[in-house]
């Protein structure tokens, strides 16, 4: 929804409607002003790009990716360059639309356009490619035409990019997998990876995240379509007077300011409101089929609802702060969809201290952790096959293959949190995922013992970081760390330990 309905919606129910904090754009003389780590990705983006041409930019959600883009856009129409920015959801086309006034839209009611070299463009990919004439235009552009493709993870563009060979390419997205993404091989040749969740976390930029699983739904029964789980099979999971009872609980048991709670289906997300209703809970319904959505959503951001219940339309492009718990009332495969959902708390306030997520679907079992620094530079491209093990494990990790004892409970080498057997867990108790994290808050890395310093890289997966760490504070340390993570002896001792590493110490959160 475009910020100046709800300023008036606002309005309408006698609130007063505010700008809220986030990453919005600041223009002075045309150009978008970028924080100092978007300034870095910015560069390396150009670098890269002039040298592969076609280029995946990763960072991720609420790190300020279309601040980012709309500045690269900015020196790219100053040097003559026609910009196209490509989005397949209207709320994000609505959101750059505003944002840059001056971006000349390709709505759903222009049939015909003249396109000028040294523009911006802004349109909706499903649009663009029934739009033939406009098409021809930007073919003939050839390499004065940058497209910069939003969420770039979804596929809903590749046919008309596929018509656009020799333009220069930018796919922004916070979640390059192959393994749901088949077309980026098709499209990119090179990914640059930018800041992560953790990063931004520890530079002030995100909220601080602790992350809860509970186990009232029985997940066994969950049934699949098309590599999703299927809307009915999550319905019969979620909607039991159980599953009901943890959450109504779980509310009671949590500290909140404002709440989005993801259900599976329309259907879910209308009987689990009325169901919080009923127990004397104010909650927005925000769907496409209440016609009621806008102004409840209005309540929500600006008014005394605490509680928004939702199932897709708020999982990206929806940026509000003011959310300090997600609560995930189903189940998804996509490692996207996770994140994002995810992502709606992590934006920082001046009074936010940190922001929690009560998983009821198993999510962070299936996905890992949402700080978990993921190897993006791996994962864009198609895999080569994996050796099956010769020998049959004592327990192996779904997500790397690994074999480790049948009592780890994070797997040392990805980070996969294994699930929880029957006897480790009742059913309905909810189990507190970031826990052995959280004994490390509030230290600065240079203070981290080496088994400290392991776990926060079993947890973030910056082990590139944390061995740079190690190797820093000396030889015996960095031997001890080694220990703690498997590594063989000969990882600590064919290090220089003469040369002097400098690294960032950052304060945990």
């Amino acid at each position: 929804m475009r910020r100046g309905k709800i300023n008036s919606l606002a309005k309408r129910f006698g609130m007063h409607p505010r700008l809220l904090p986030g990453p919005r754009a600041t223009f002075f003389f045309g150009m978008t002003q970028l924080r100092d780590y978007q300034v870095q990705f910015k560069d390396r983006i150009r670098s890269a790009l002039g040298e592969h041409k076609k280029i995946i930019a990763c960072s991720a959600t609420g790190s300020g990716k279309t601040k980012t883009f709309l500045n690269i856009a900015d020196h790219a129409t100053s040097k003559g360059t026609t910009v196209l920015v490509l989005t397949e959801a209207r709320k994000i086309f609505n959101q750059i639309a505003k944002e840059r006034p001056d971006a000349v839209e390709i709505k759903s009611t222009v049939r015909y356009a003249d396109i000028i070299l040294g523009t911006l463009y802004v349109a909706m990919a499903q649009t663009l490619a029934k739009r033939p004439f406009i098409v021809s235009q930007l073919q003939n552009l050839r390499s004065k035409l940058l497209i910069i493709n939003d969420e770039a993870h979804i596929g809903i563009a590749t046919k008309l990019l596929e018509q656009l060979p020799d333009a220069y390419l930018i796919g922004f997205t916070a979640t390059p997998d192959y393994k749901v993404a088949k077309h980026l091989p098709k499209l990119y040749r090179e990914i640059v990876v930018g800041p992560q969740p953790q990063e931004l976390v520890e530079l002030g930029f995100l909220s601080p995240y602790y992350h809860y699983e509970s186990k009232a739904a029985n997940l066994g029964t969950l049934e699949k379509r098309n590599g999703e789980f299927t809307e009915e099979s999550q319905f019969a999971a979620f909607s039991k007077p159980t599953v009901f009872a943890g959450l109504h609980k779980d509310l009671s048991n949590h500290v909140f300011h404002k709440v989005i709670i993801f259900c599976s289906s329309i259907s879910h997300c209308s009987k689990l409101t009325a169901e919080l209703r009923g127990q004397g809970y104010k909650c927005a319904e925000v769907h496409s089929n209440n016609q009621q959505s806008d102004a409840e959503l209005a309540l929500f951001m600006y008014g005394q609802t605490p509680i928004c219940v939702s199932v897709g339309i708020l999982t990206k492009g929806f940026d509000f702060p003011e959310i300090d718990l997600v609560i995930l009332q189903r189940a998804t495969t996509s490692l996207a969809l996770y994140c994002q959902m995810v992502g709606r708390g992590s934006r920082v306030t001046p009074t936010k201290t940190k922001f929690t997520v009560l998983d009821y679907g198993g999510n962070a079992s299936r996905h890992g952790l949402w700080n978990f620094e993921h190897d993006w530079a791996e994962k864009w491209n198609k895999p080569p096959r994996r050796k099956k093990p010769g020998v049959a494990p004592v327990k192996e990790c779904p997500k790397c293959f690994l074999l480790v004892s049948p009592t780890v409970k994070i797997c040392p080498e990805c980070g996969h949190i294994f699930e929880p057997t029957k006897k480790e867990l009742e059913e309905g108790e909810m189990i507190h995922v970031t826990a052995e994290y959280d004994k490390i808050r509030g230290k600065r890395i240079a203070d981290l013992t080496p088994k400290e310093l392991a776990l926060y890289a079993k947890f973030t997966n910056k082990k590139p970081f944390a061995a740079r760490v190690a190797k820093a504070k000396g030889k015996e340390y960095c031997t001890e760390y080694a220990k703690e993570m498997n590594y063989s002896p000969f990882w600590a001792a064919r290090h220089n330990y003469s040369e002097h590493i400098e690294f960032y110490n950052a304060l945990i959160k």
